[in-house]
């Protein structure tokens, strides 16, 4: 008798326990979930990117059938994540140069920054303000490259050849390794990712359809337009415009035909349209809606042309001192990624 009050009594007691361990198990499972949504909330909120994968299995070479609206199905990175800037003569460094630069490694946290450059190293105060960068030193590399005397054996503009040799060679760059093209002007925002799940991002706004900018570009080695791109040169090279080649005859000769071979960057991605005023008369912090921002330094006296004070003028060349004077969206993105005294 006993001993079945014995097993009576340890039954329940099991049988309690059983319970209490399950109550227990659903609880961790609860708080396990709520705790993986709450870390993933920061994640998306402060813009942190997760590792994935570069390189969809399943994606061929040659891209044919590939969705450049929609990309893979898994939504898998086939684009690597080294951002090419070129750098032709230019071994002094510019503030808005170093700026940009500075914004890439902050905004974008790239697996590498490969200069292409015919310069043995790159000097001046900014360049020395990028490499005292945190993160900057085994992320910056050199790549010796010689400046183009011809494209398809025919001879670059003289008055033009920098920047032609700088259009060519971005085509052939983004061939050998793929990965993320920047104008020394151009200004990462935030995390370009999204578009790395694409063959090849242009900006190619509908506001002006008959030519793409070039100043940001996005592909995989293989994509299927930068052969085509380069090929348009072959035979018809006009010297005598600054961007024909560049921007209006990829359009005429292939992307009007097969406008699937990119994915459209679009508004918020170095469009020109209303740049100008965007950048440098106006302080709305409109800025931080884009994805990347051209600066189109060397056309500011065509985009600007008002002043905003007796001290704020335009044209300018912006450095650490005079910027404080502007009270416009570019300070504001310079004061996000430069180390600088903010007070006038």
């Amino acid at each position: 008798e006993n001993q079945h009050c014995y097993r009576e009594l340890f039954g329940r007691y099991s049988a309690k326990m059983q319970i209490k361990l399950w109550r227990l198990w659903c609880s961790c499972l609860f708080w396990f979930g709520l705790s993986s949504i709450a870390i993933y909330a920061v994640f998306v909120c402060y813009g942190i990117v997760l590792p994935r994968h570069y390189f969809h299995s399943q994606v061929d070479d040659d891209f044919e059938g590939f969705d450049n609206v929609r990309g893979p199905a898994d939504g898998c990175y086939i684009v690597p994540n080294i951002i090419h800037f070129i750098r032709f003569d230019q071994p002094r460094f510019l503030f808005t140069d170093a700026v940009c630069v500075l914004a890439a490694l902050k905004n974008q946290r790239p697996d590498k920054i490969y200069f292409h450059t015919d310069s043995k190293k790159f000097v001046g105060p900014y360049w020395d303000v990028i490499m005292s960068t945190p993160g900057a030193q085994g992320v910056i590399e050199f790549k010796d490259t010689a400046i183009p005397n011809k494209v398809f054996e025919q001879n670059l503009s003289i008055g033009w050849r920098k920047w032609h040799a700088s259009d060519v060679t971005r085509i052939k760059v983004l061939m050998r390794y793929g990965g993320i093209y920047l104008d020394n002007d151009s200004y990462i925002v935030k995390s370009l990712n999204k578009f790395r799940a694409f063959e090849m991002t242009v900006c190619w706004d509908d506001r002006v359809p008959h030519l793409i900018q070039n100043g940001v570009i996005i592909a995989h080695k293989n994509a299927r337009f930068l052969r085509e791109w380069l090929l348009t040169y072959k035979g018809h090279y006009n010297r005598t415009m600054w961007f024909y080649n560049a921007g209006v005859r990829p359009v005429q000769e292939v992307l009007s035909k097969r406008p699937e071979l990119v994915h459209k960057g679009g508004r918020r991605f170095a469009e020109y349209y209303a740049a100008g005023r965007m950048l440098y008369l106006d302080n709305s912090g409109e800025w931080e809606d884009h994805y990347v921002i051209h600066l189109y330094v060397n056309h500011m006296k065509a985009l600007v042309r008002r002043n905003l004070s007796s001290e704020a003028t335009y044209p300018v060349v912006f450095n650490e001192d005079n910027i404080r004077l502007y009270p416009v969206n570019f300070r504001d993105m310079v004061y996000d990624v430069y180390p600088i005294n903010r007070t006038v």
